[in-house]
């Protein structure tokens, strides 16, 4: 990518790439990327995060595109992971059948995907910095967020286990895909991708969000539309569990959502890619439930708030680490790690005979 916005902070942390087999079955190897705060006078030496967020990506993306903002969260003393997802970034171009994986994917792959990257990281941090001291955010972009969403909204059977969810103590949501600015309407789309994953499941779609749409930074846009990893093609099956499932998130998923769990889904009022209505919507939904969820709406935004013009995607970023900083900072979350692990422990015993 040519073009990465530059971002000036005091602390910039440490960054570092990897391949790692995610699923521990030698089929597919993810790229993996981290941002790292280091110790504020030895900034070769790591520093205890405070928190660790755990990112998943857009729609026709990738986790470099994310180099320099993240420096950010490292200087506030957080730590970022995030991956290529399957069919994306470099762990598509580098598979060994590019065709066979691109887009070839499902909600509980994915689901299947983020549940192995959390326990990664809960294990490393543990390791490194003592047991359960570290607390574990999920963020979510766009396609990234209608998976965090679906991640802890899916029917019993249908999602991850209770196991792997109680590893996340916040979420947060960046301009969600639950509902798109689709040129049809999206249950006339779905029925379409309904038909189209019937008769032709491989049929690879040439379609992407409007680059020139993604933020007010022309050279951003400009990046993406030459970045070979940012390739938008995607098989209907690919497509076909966000545009039926995304818009169910608002009217009937949220009553899945885990009373125990705080939510902030931030988006601008801008955006011409996913709706900002659903967003504001899916955050009423949960409040009626008594759940901790916040919305916050930035003005005039467009879709990827973290790569707005200058110092509005530092605001943005900042918003999201006050916002974590504050879970972390209060004894709520290792308590309900406690309690739930006592759940668990008691769910796990065998009746004797």
């Amino acid at each position: 990518m040519d073009y990465i916005p530059d971002v000036q902070v005091a602390r910039p942390g440490v960054s570092e790439e990897e391949w790692f087999d995610l699923r521990g079955d030698d089929e597919r190897w993810y790229f993996l990327k981290s941002w790292y705060p280091t110790e504020a006078n030895a900034p070769e030496k790591l520093s205890k995060p405070k928190g660790a967020v755990v990112f998943v990506h857009g729609f026709g993306e990738h986790i470099s595109r994310y180099t320099n903002i993240f420096k950010v969260f490292a200087d506030r003393d957080y730590q970022v992971t995030g991956f290529d997802q399957r069919g994306y970034g470099r762990t598509w171009r580098d598979a060994n059948d590019r065709d066979a994986v691109h887009g070839w994917t499902t909600w509980p792959d994915q689901f299947r995907d983020v549940s192995h990257l959390l326990w990664l990281i809960r294990k490393r941090l543990d390791d490194d910095w003592g047991k359960d001291t570290v607390p574990i955010f999920l963020m979510g972009h766009s396609m990234g967020g209608g998976i965090s969403t679906g991640f802890f909204t899916r029917p019993p059977g249908e999602g991850p286990g209770e196991e792997v969810k109680d590893l996340v103590s916040g979420v947060v949501l960046s301009a969600p895909w639950l509902d798109i600015h689709f040129p049809i309407p999206t249950s006339v789309g779905v029925a379409l991708m309904g038909v189209l994953l019937r008769i032709a499941p491989r049929l690879r779609l040439p379609l992407g969000p409007p680059s020139d749409d993604l933020c007010r930074d022309p050279l951003v846009c400009r990046a993406v539309r030459e970045d070979p990893l940012c390739d938008t093609g995607v098989y209907t099956r690919g497509l076909y569990d966000p545009l039926r499932h995304g818009p169910k998130l608002v009217s009937e998923g949220y009553k899945r959502w885990p009373q125990r769990l705080p939510i902030l889904v931030a988006h601008g009022t801008g955006d011409k890619v996913t709706k900002w209505s659903c967003s504001r919507d899916l955050v009423d939904n949960l409040k009626k439930r008594g759940c901790d969820a916040t919305f916050a709406s930035f003005n005039g935004n467009y879709h990827e708030n973290l790569f707005e013009p200058g110092a509005i995607k530092i605001k943005f970023a900042n918003s999201i680490i006050e916002y974590v900083a504050h879970l972390a900072l209060t004894s709520s979350w290792m308590d309900n790690v406690i309690a739930r692990r006592k759940v668990h422990a008691i769910e796990s015993q065998t009746v004797p005979h």
